[in-house]
């Protein structure tokens, strides 16, 4: 097993099922990013990925958690950052703080990621183990701990830490750092990843009802061009052939940077998946994105009548903001199909406030989108757009979450999961015309739509990562 030793700061992601099961290694960006901005101003920072940095194939929870808890040591850093971006990896968080304590109790833990920013009290109050959680963009905070530890936790931008009995919240410092070409170094063994994560933007204008991406990121900013170029140069000289996942919440929204990453990217050798939204792309740049080497472009399409994404928060409620958004979804479906572009979309109803006709109304676009493919015969290049059927989740400190009480008032249930920390809440009864068994039907209806086609499989397979190990809280 390779180990660094001495790090200001050592960054642990979560560990990832191994074995048969469907789906791709990736590393955790978050840990990149981070670790890359640390050691451009000069911090000592390394990674620790117990999915491949291992030496062995750990997926039991309790070998693979003792596994982690020997590397860490190992290492000896002078501090711990652990990224929870959801409760499964809140729960991966918590068992590691856990056992490190018990045999290295003076050793500084600290958490961040859009979960642990939604939950820091609670997560504090839960888990004594953890010495703080960083909220908000995380670069300033992380570069004042790994610098001086605890010393003076006043000093830490967006810190939330115990004191006197309570909790104090630091201010927070809203603005991300300055943008560094990714340190491809960090990762200790970037041959056993088949898969890529990668950002050139960050955050959303859009604040969807459901959305947490303002937690971590809440102003939408544009990576420089230099720094994507530098990086995309950085995949070419890795000899990788990764699948490069674009996280871009917005990717295309400006015509003139899509083109310039499109052309750093041809040649490259890499095939990618986008994520866009259809009143923001445009048709006629997918045969652009096609020719750089994208195979898929996933669409949050969430809904389609202009209720249900009106209470989405995904449009305002004007008829020419409703009209665009189904036709675009038209059109960058018949556009994808001509060019051998996967078109994915997700779709979230029932929700809140959903009746039945709102549910065929999202039905009867998809029967529209499915026909297509048919219709163009071999000029879909034998792919059919594909659909993704999710319940609606209310995670801790999305919009929808602030609105509780109006949504009970007006009928709309939601689960309790046993935990209520570790836990998700999914919306069980959109209105009282929509409860459990109306809303599984409708996905089942959304999923008998999906072609069965070997090309459609094999391409969604490839850019699906593995699950996270699942540990005990």
């Amino acid at each position: 097993m390779n180990t660094v030793s001495g790090a200001d700061i050592l960054l642990v992601g979560t560990p990832l099922q191994a074995g048969r099961l469907p789906g791709g290694v990736c590393p955790s960006l978050a840990n990149l990013t981070l670790g890359t901005s640390l050691r451009a101003r000069g911090i000592a920072a390394d990674l620790l990925d117990p999915s491949v940095d291992l030496g062995a194939e750990h997926r039991d929870p309790k070998t693979v958690l003792a596994a982690t808890v020997d590397a860490v040591l190992a290492a000896r850093p002078r501090l711990v950052g652990i990224t929870a971006l959801s409760p499964t990896e809140g729960r991966f968080g918590a068992a590691l703080a856990r056992a490190l304590k018990q045999r290295a109790p003076a050793l500084p833990i600290v958490a961040g990621g859009v979960w642990a920013m939604a939950v820091p009290d609670r997560l504090l109050a839960r888990c004594p183990e953890l010495d703080g959680v960083v909220v908000g963009p995380g670069e300033e905070g992380a570069a004042v701990l790994a610098r001086q530890g605890l010393a003076r936790p006043q000093d830490v931008p967006g810190l939330v830490w115990r004191h006197d009995g309570g909790f104090v919240r630091n201010e927070v410092h809203t603005q991300p750092g300055p943008s560094a070409p990714l340190d491809m170094t960090l990762m200790r063994h970037p041959e056993a990843y088949d898969i890529f994560c990668w950002l050139t933007s960050r955050g959303c204008p859009y604040h969807c009802a459901f959305c947490t991406e303002r937690l971590g990121s809440p102003r939408f900013t544009a990576d420089p061009v230099a720094k994507v170029v530098d990086d995309i140069a950085a995949f070419k000289r890795f000899g990788r052939r990764w699948y490069l996942w674009i996280c871009d919440a917005l990717f295309g929204a400006s015509r003139t940077r899509l083109a310039q990453t499109c052309d750093a990217l041809q040649g490259a050798g890499l095939e990618f998946l986008a994520e866009s939204r259809v009143d923001v792309l445009r048709p006629d740049d997918v045969p652009r994105m096609r020719e750089a080497g994208c195979n898929m472009i996933y669409f949050g399409l969430e809904a389609v009548s202009r209720r249900s994404l009106v209470a989405l928060d995904k449009i305002v409620d004007r008829p020419e903001r409703h009209r665009r958004y189904v036709e675009g979804a038209r059109a960058l479906t018949e556009a994808c199909l001509r060019h051998d572009v996967l078109p994915v979309f997700g779709v979230l109803n029932p929700v809140p406030g959903d009746g039945p006709e709102d549910l065929a109304e999202t039905l009867e676009l998809l029967d529209g989108l499915s026909t297509l493919a048919a219709r163009l015969g071999p000029a879909a290049h034998g792919i059919a757009p594909c659909f993704h059927a999710f319940p609606l989740r209310f995670d801790p400190g999305a919009p929808y979450e602030q609105h509780s009480a109006e949504l009970a008032a007006a009928g709309v249930r939601w689960s309790e999961p046993p935990d209520p920390l570790f836990g998700d809440r999914y919306l069980t009864h959109a209105s009282a015309r929509i409860g459990p068994d109306a809303a599984e039907a409708f996905r089942a209806a959304v999923r008998a739509r999906n072609s069965a086609s070997p090309l459609v499989q094999q391409r969604l397979w490839r850019s699906f990562p593995r699950p996270y190990v699942e540990f005990d809280a």
